[in-house]
């Protein structure tokens, strides 16, 4: 009777260290899977992040340049227009 009662203590050790086995490669499994997703999140946040720079940078340009556009002409001092004579001279 004691034969059994120390197998069945052996394999209940057997099975509570698979037990821990299987348990310790699960929650590896989660951990890998989830260093995954927040690599996948920060490399998005970089690339959003970009993207609004860009966005930025050409919306200063595009206000600059319809900026120019219609106020430009204001800014910049010009030659006085030509004056055209009302009759042309004939050459002699």
């Amino acid at each position: 009777m004691s034969g059994e009662t120390l197998k069945e203590s052996e394999r209940a050790q057997i099975e509570a260290h698979a037990q821990r086995i299987a348990e310790q490669t699960a929650l590896r499994k989660v951990r890998k899977t989830l260093d995954g997703i927040e690599e996948s999140e920060t490399a998005q946040r970089r690339t959003l992040r970009k993207v609004v720079i860009v966005c930025a940078i050409l919306a200063v340009l595009g206000a600059w340049l319809v900026w120019a556009l219609l106020f430009g002409d204001k800014i910049i001092s010009r030659r006085p227009p030509m004056k055209i004579p009302d009759k042309v001279q004939p050459r002699q």
